[in-house]
């Protein structure tokens, strides 16, 4: 059962082991980020760091696609392009150039659970401060042009029709939309066709009136500035935005109770299958066994269970996989596999099979070895650059886990045993719960033959 691959990965994982123990000889806090509350209260977290003279900043907003107004998915996602598009007093291009102009980077974008605004940019007060003031004039006072809307609005619907192409696309936003059914979890990002054709220019106004500002928002702040530099950049950032309100918290996901199975023809050589079955939020005090456990089923690449019995022993699939997919407001834990259309079956008996067996026995004494070794040895490198620790630092806002959480991960993570994790998967995921995603050709819709598309999904 156990590969070259895993004993590989076993070793590279100690070496990592061995750099991360020096590095925390020191008894002082992983990240040990300060904290303060904006004049308009948006949350701020600042680490400072002096390896570059550089600084990255995320602008959080709790204001996902989980917020899109319903009917219209995609809205999250239009309005944070269009960020970009110009304020009220500079069209795109004067924003563009000056940015450039001072060698600063800035990106938007949505995604289930927020929208961030990034900026980089060099320390020098002469190129920094430019930069800060641009982006806060973007974020509070965009243009949301009519002509640029449009223009927006076909792009994202374009892409759309891109990712109809995909099976693998068309599988991801198929089982998010089963898996996750009547929830704001449940559309895609970027919406359907249909969904994003509904949106008017209004509503992309009234959502960036609602969600952007001061309380909903969340400053992060990684770089070489001290505490009086960090706070003239918070408010430089996001001072002009109203102190308005947080959002409301969004409802429980429902549970999955009992089985399944959406088809959706796709003309393809092969099938994509797709099994969602209950999880957990992220803040859930189960999520490291249940992390722990994912990497050694399907979470690990050639190294995991999944790619040992379906790919190595059976040649069923060149890729399997499984993923965690925790959320605020709870979590799925999915299962997938591409896979010969003849043998899509088959494939999903054997997924489940296993399943079963790591529910039934746990995992193995040298898998949990080999596994804690592996995620303490690739932990530094989830914090070795400012725009990883910027992104880390932000999620723990968004989750609402505190500060001090990678100071024990190490220790958290290397006392992690399989009694654990058989408990943890035992308790919430289910095989008899789940949704099944199965998108490849059938006999109405054979592989030589193209799609149709209604509304944003393969027909």
């Amino acid at each position: 059962m156990f590969t070259d691959a895993r004993h590989a990965l076993g070793r590279f994982a100690v070496a990592g082991l061995i750099l991360l123990a020096s590095s925390l000889v020191r008894a002082e806090p992983v990240l040990p980020a300060e904290t303060w509350t904006t004049g308009n209260g948006a949350q701020v977290l600042f680490y400072a760091t002096d390896a570059l003279p550089m600084v990255d900043a995320r602008v959080l907003f709790d204001a996902g696609s989980a917020r899109d107004p319903d009917g219209k998915g995609g809205t999250a996602a239009l309005t944070a392009t269009l960020l970009e598009e110009g304020s009220e007093s500079r069209d795109a291009k004067a924003i563009a150039d000056g940015f450039a102009r001072v060698g600063a980077e800035i990106s938007a974008s949505a995604n289930l659970e927020t929208t961030a605004i990034r900026l980089r940019s060099l320390t020098q007060p002469d190129w920094l401060w430019p930069a800060a003031e641009l982006m806060g004039e973007v974020i509070a006072t965009p243009a949301f042009d009519e002509k640029d809307f449009r223009r927006e609005q076909d792009l994202q619907q374009r892409a759309i029709e891109g990712r109809q192409q995909s099976a693998r696309a068309v599988a991801s936003d198929a089982l998010r939309e089963a898996a996750f059914e009547g929830h704001p979890y449940g559309h895609p990002t970027v919406g359907t066709l249909e969904s994003v054709g509904a949106i008017g220019h209004s509503d992309v106004r009234a959502f960036h009136e609602r969600l952007y500002v001061g309380r909903n928002a969340t400053v992060v702040i990684v770089g070489a500035l001290d505490r009086a530099q960090a706070e003239r950049l918070a408010e430089t950032l996001v001072g002009d935005l109203p102190t308005g309100h947080t959002a409301d918290p969004l409802a429980p996901v429902p549970a999955i109770e009992g089985e399944r199975t959406v088809r959706v023809p796709f003309p393809s050589e092969q099938s994509t299958v797709a099994v969602a079955y209950n999880g957990i939020p992220r803040k859930h005090e189960d999520y490291l066994p249940m992390y722990v456990g994912n990497h050694i089923l399907g979470g690990s690449g050639f190294a995991s269970r999944l790619m040992s019995e379906l790919r190595e022993k059976r040649g069923l699939a060149y890729s399997t996989y499984s993923y965690l997919f925790p959320l605020r407001a709870g979590g799925r834990f999915v299962m997938g596999i591409q896979t010969r259309n003849d043998q899509a079956g088959h494939a999903l008996e054997l997924m489940n099979a296993e399943l079963e067996r790591f529910i039934d026995d746990g995992p193995e004494a040298e898998e949990m070895a080999d596994t804690r070794a592996n995620l303490v040895g690739g932990f530094p490198l989830r914090l070795d650059s400012n725009r990883e620790i910027t992104q880390q630092l932000g999620s723990l806002n968004v989750y609402g886990l505190p500060l001090d959480y990678f100071d024990t991960y190490v220790e958290r993570v290397e006392a992690v045993e399989g009694t654990a994790v058989r408990r943890a998967f035992a308790r919430h995921v289910d095989p008899a719960d789940r949704i099944v995603v199965i998108v490849g050709p059938t006999e109405e819709n054979p592989a030589d033959q193209q799609p149709e598309t209604t509304n944003g999904t393969s027909k």
